[in-house]
């Protein structure tokens, strides 16, 4: 008998993740949904935004956009 693994569920919204639509936080390290096409029923837990110095994309789950995750 084969143990199916345990889904991982966002951090902000607490639903499970499709292994697709989703990214992990740049500062907390927690996997949130991302959708990356706009037709989809995916939530947007997170922002993604621009690191000028680093010229480089950054995903950020929406408790630490929003600085309430410590």
């Amino acid at each position: 008998m084969v143990e199916e693994a345990e889904q991982e569920t966002c951090v902000i919204c607490g639903e499970a993740l499709d292994g697709v639509h989703e990214t992990a936080c740049q500062m907390c390290g927690g996997k949130f949904h991302q959708p990356w096409r706009r037709d989809g029923e995916v939530p947007q837990c997170g922002h993604i935004g621009s690191h000028e110095e680093a010229l480089a994309l950054v995903f950020l789950c929406n408790d630490c956009y929003l600085g309430e995750r410590l």
